[in-house]
């Protein structure tokens, strides 16, 4: 959508931009930044997340203007993923999850929960805990 917009990495696109581009799919970011901003309207995915807290807070961030009417809303293709899968060598697990997002059809045998646990259990010291992603549309 904002490759016309942003000349670089990084940009601002306004709420007009978004409704006049009518996305088919909206994919954000969160975390848990309750230390940060308590009680914000940020979506609070990541390890051992309360996934029913992020699927309401992000049906919350649907009732913003920049989001009015737009067809993703609509059709309840609005998800969440992990901020912090961006700087990280397990990022390849969010491209999974984004590739079942956008092309079902395609990416329908993905299991992105499976890969990051079985990576936890290989690699990580830590026991898995699911809260990665979050979606409006439950089949998805």
């Amino acid at each position: 959508m904002a490759k016309d917009i942003i000349p670089g990495t990084f940009g601002t696109v306004n709420p007009e931009q978004v409704i006049a581009s009518n996305p088919d799919q909206i994919i954000i970011t969160g975390g848990n930044w309750e230390g940060y901003v308590p009680g914000g309207a940020w979506v609070g995915v990541g390890y051992g997340a309360d996934e029913k807290e992020a699927q309401r807070k992000l049906e919350g961030l649907t009732e913003r203007p920049a989001f009015t009417g737009v067809k993703a809303v609509k059709d309840g293709n609005v998800h969440a993923v992990w901020h912090q899968f961006y700087n990280n060598p397990y990022q390849f697990v969010a491209i999974q999850q984004m590739a079942k997002w956008l092309h079902p059809d395609l990416f329908g045998d993905l299991d992105p929960e499976a890969t990051f646990k079985e990576l936890h259990e290989r690699f990580l010291p830590l026991p898995y805990k699911s809260g990665y992603f979050v979606s409006l549309n439950a089949s998805r």
